[in-house]
């Protein structure tokens, strides 16, 4: 079959720019595609599932692998791409929890000096959701060098839920959105302001998990 005008141009269109602008798979560098097919299928697969404090934790994937690096990219860049694969995996993941009004960790003041914009907003923008972000309050700083003890430490106080917003959601269930569960400390911490705040957090949901305590079902 004879391929069209339109299809010819845009086929031609991409082969130049892929050499003019090399492009290479997030996830696991395969050429001329920003996230590959192998690597998306990543957050498709079965969910990861656990509890945390009594209260259920569903990611999408485990930290890992291309799903590690997927993520990487999209907070190092704000890739569409990345963020859109991502976004898959957050769906899921909230799809896959209990029911409640979403509620957003924010980054840390740092991340977002440093990138200018906000990881997590990008993910949930392409999935289509909408979440109430929670606010820093305290200096906590980036979480990703300390050990398990310090980031409890740190984490402790750093969150509340914003003014504006506390009477919407206030006796409401509500489910903590986050991009990667580390060590829970973020997660404990937005638990903590959320009952602080007359709310009842159902569940927690993320794109991925590290791979310490998760287990696929």
């Amino acid at each position: 079959m004879r391929m069209g005008a339109g299809a010819w141009v845009r086929s031609a269109l991409r082969e130049a720019a892929s050499v003019l602008w090399p492009v290479a798979c997030a996830g696991c560098g395969a050429a001329d595609v920003a996230v590959c097919d192998a690597c998306a299928a990543e957050l498709r697969g079965p969910l990861v599932r656990e509890s945390l404090d009594g209260v259920p934790l569903v990611a999408a994937a485990v930290y890992d692998g291309a799903v590690r690096s997927l993520v990487g990219a999209c907070k190092e860049r704000g890739g569409r791409a990345e963020a859109r694969a991502l976004a898959v995996g957050l769906a899921r993941a909230v799809a896959g929890a209990p029911e409640g009004a979403l509620v957003s960790v924010p980054p840390s003041r740092g991340g977002m000096r440093r990138r200018g914009f906000d990881p997590l907003a990008l993910i949930l923008r392409a999935a289509g959701l909408r979440a109430v972000p929670l606010r820093r309050v305290g200096g906590s700083g980036a979480q990703k060098e300390r050990s398990v003890e310090a980031r409890a430490v740190a984490a402790r106080g750093s969150l509340a839920v914003p003014a504006r917003a506390a009477a919407r959601i206030e006796g409401s269930r509500v489910v903590v959105v986050d991009d990667v569960v580390t060590s829970g400390a973020t997660a404990r911490e937005a638990l903590r302001a959320l009952r602080a705040a007359g709310c009842r957090p159902v569940a927690i949901a993320a794109v991925a998990r590290t791979p310490k305590r998760g287990t696929r079902h």
